[in-house]
């Protein structure tokens, strides 16, 4: 049950950390670039994992890559870009055949170490910096995606949501980056950025698999053993006391409104009532048992979908609902009684043991991919703050009703945020708020 053993060592200024398993077919290595989140840097980074897959020096399109990975048995590469918190982290990925099913004995796990080296350090240049086309190439790409979010109206009320929640903080900042910023980007501008996270950003390399454990500590040596000015960031937590309740409506030609309502929790994945927190929000919204499914949508008819998520980094509760434009007050009054019915303690054992019981099955789930145990894993290596699977289970079992009242009881109403009708098509629409 708790065979998730992962070994940590430092080459130069790169994190190495290893766990050797027989577990899956495929050998995974995943490296995570991570650095401080800024609006000087966020669309410039977005488009750095794309501008560094489409060509190397030896390899200098993305067919060329292609080649190379399919000749390594199939092997896959992806890139991620996301928020940890205030920190934005960029990952490659490449898995590749276990070497233990393979006939021939061909070094899979160095060939992909090697090319996963090239694609990060040595791009395709043109006069010094990016090649220009490419970078056209790519904006135009995250152009489209930015541009998707405003026409997913749950994901725009989602990404709404967090600006008005985090107005004072860079958390507000979306992931892959401001559509504004694709206009004055250029090779340069992006090159320089690419440069400062070479030499200064923390990397973190991941192998997940069959391996040998010293050649492979060898090559990692080999190609990440120089010293680098690594700027380490100190996580500085500080909480926003919401003074009132702020209410957002923002009003566009829709036909569903998207509510999203966000509490304060003061609680994060460093603090130790962050299980019983997790309780707390499974019983109220996270689970298909939730008072907010029941009653919200079950008895109530009043949602489409309805939910409640933890932020783990920032200390947020968020629910959200696809409800009637006419029902908002209605559902609002509904889901702020959940919240109250959570802090008296108008729940059963049967409720908790449910929801601890449905967690526990949710982190099983997630050890059984090597990406499971390496989003697992991340964040706790990089705070210094390692729990055991065991150790998971062992205090998930351990929260009362009594642990889950005091979280629920830390909940703040800080933001109620409605996309509504009666407005433009485009993100330009009218925004009313109301304090």
């Amino acid at each position: 049950m708790d065979n998730v053993k992962i070994t940590t060592h430092d080459f130069g200024d790169i994190h190495l950390h290893l766990w050797k398993t027989d577990q899956f077919k495929t050998t995974s290595i995943m490296l995570k670039i991570n650095s401080a989140l800024s609006e000087e840097t966020v669309t410039a980074r977005a488009l750095i994992p794309e501008i560094l897959q489409s060509g190397t020096t030896d390899y200098p399109n993305r067919t060329m890559i292609k080649q190379k990975l399919d000749d390594m048995y199939g092997a896959v590469l992806m890139t991620d870009i996301q928020k940890n918190g205030d920190q934005h982290v960029i990952t490659f990925r490449i898995d590749v055949a276990s070497e233990r099913f393979l006939l021939n004995k061909v070094s899979l796990l160095q060939e992909a170490l090697l090319l996963l080296h090239k694609i990060v350090t040595d791009p395709c240049l043109e006069n010094g910096v990016f090649v220009g086309e490419i970078v056209e190439q790519e904006k135009r790409a995250l152009r489209q995606r930015i541009q998707s979010i405003y026409d997913n109206k749950m994901a725009y009320a989602a990404m709404r949501m967090t600006e008005e929640l985090f107005t004072e903080e860079m958390y507000r900042l979306p992931e892959y980056g401001r559509v504004e910023d694709l206009d004055v980007l250029g090779p340069n501008d992006i090159y320089h950025v690419y440069k400062q996270m070479i030499q200064h950003d923390r990397m973190d390399l991941f192998i997940v698999g069959s391996f040998n454990e010293d050649s492979t500590q060898e090559i990692v040596s080999s190609l990440y053993g120089g010293k680098r000015f690594v700027q380490e960031q100190q996580i500085v937590r500080t909480w926003k006391k919401p003074v009132e309740e702020k209410v957002v409506f923002d009003r566009k030609e829709v036909k569903q409104g998207e509510l999203c309502i966000g509490y304060r929790t003061y609680t994060t994945f460093l603090d130790d009532d962050y299980i019983a927190m997790r309780v707390a929000n499974c019983i109220f919204g996270g689970s298909p048992s939730s008072k907010l499914f029941m009653n919200v949508r079950e008895k109530h008819s009043l949602a489409y979908f309805v939910g409640s998520k933890l932020e783990a980094h920032k200390g947020v509760l968020t629910m959200t609902a696809g409800i009637e434009l006419d029902t908002y007050d209605q559902t609002v009054d509904i889901m702020k009684k959940q919240v109250d019915a959570m802090q008296q303690g108008d729940f059963t054992e049967r409720d908790l043991e449910q929801a601890k019981g449905w967690l526990i099955n949710q982190l099983y789930g997630s050890i059984n991919t090597p990406l499971g145990v390496i989003e697992l894993a991340y964040p706790e290596i990089v705070e210094k703050r390692r729990l055991s699977v065991i150790d998971r289970v062992k205090k998930m079992s351990s929260v009362t009703k009594q642990d889950v009242i005091r979280a629920a009881n830390r909940w703040e109403l800080d933001t109620i945020y409605f996309l509504t009708g009666g407005g433009e098509q485009n993100e330009e629409a009218g925004l009313c708020t109301i304090r």
